[in-house]
């Protein structure tokens, strides 16, 4: 039986189908409702297991994928990850307080049915991302940032709404925040992915003055200058390039 067939759905279905089918088997397998009856217990987790995966869009595209292929032998690739590993990622979707949660795993954490729908909100906001209605997943988005500052997750996608609507300011703010958080996580998160886009966000943000760095660009030297302390000095460089002279130098101070 696989995902589709576990959830009474049919493979083209949307998010909202995709929900209420899980509500609906849910309230006939929750082991709260069966005294937690061993068979109950296993079908609860094979439900959570395939909704996890059909509401996530890059896991169900993996997902329709292998069944093309062989429909007996479903195994889901990793996708990309904004944490440092897929595991990270997972994890950090049970995040719905300010810390996260010890020893909790999809089945602990759907049994209760307040951080479901906290859960679903997430998902329903990633759906509407991956359908490009970038303002609606926006909206969403906030109220989780709100809910769950601590949230990595919520505040990439977050990020990458307001970067779709040409909020840049607002959506550098949610990346460096998004940063700073994985620093002080244990162990630290390095959020490769992050970097890159919030890089490509300044790109945007100031795209003549990229294109004017790239062109007059230098060899890399060892320099202990900061980032924005670099892009100042190159600047600087530049613009003595196109008025043919050399930078001016401070002159020295008088001894008194």
């Amino acid at each position: 039986m696989n995902y589709y067939e576990t959830l009474g759905v049919a493979a083209d279905c949307e998010f909202s189908a995709l929900k209420k089918a899980y509500y609906k088997r849910a309230r006939e397998c929750h082991p709260d409702l069966f005294g937690n009856a061993p068979s109950k217990t296993e079908e609860f987790k094979n439900l959570v297991e395939a909704f996890v995966t059909l509401s996530d869009p890059e896991k169900r595209k993996h997902y329709d994928g292998t069944l093309r292929i062989n429909a007996s032998f479903a195994v889901l690739p990793e996708g990309d990850t904004i944490m440092d590993t897929d595991a990270d990622d997972t994890l950090e979707e049970l995040i719905v307080g300010n810390n996260p949660p010890s020893n909790t795993t999809l089945f602990t954490f759907f049994r209760d049915l307040e951080k479901t729908m906290v859960f679903m909100t997430s998902r329903e906001a990633r759906n509407l991302f991956a359908n490009r209605k970038y303002r609606s997943a926006a909206r969403l988005y906030e109220k989780l940032v709100s809910l769950a500052p601590l949230n990595i997750l919520y505040r990439v996608y977050y990020a990458r709404c307001l970067t779709h609507l040409r909020d840049y300011k607002k959506a550098a703010f949610h990346y460096r925040t998004a940063i700073s958080i994985g620093k002080h996580r244990d162990p630290p998160q390095h959020l490769h992915t992050v970097r890159r886009e919030l890089k490509e966000l300044s790109r945007k943000q100031m795209p003549i003055l990229h294109k004017m760095l790239r062109l007059f660009s230098e060899p890399e030297s060892s320099s202990t200058l900061t980032p924005d302390e670099e892009m100042i000095a190159q600047a600087e460089r530049i613009m003595a390039k196109m008025l043919n002279e050399t930078p001016k130098k401070n002159p020295p101070k008088q001894l008194k």
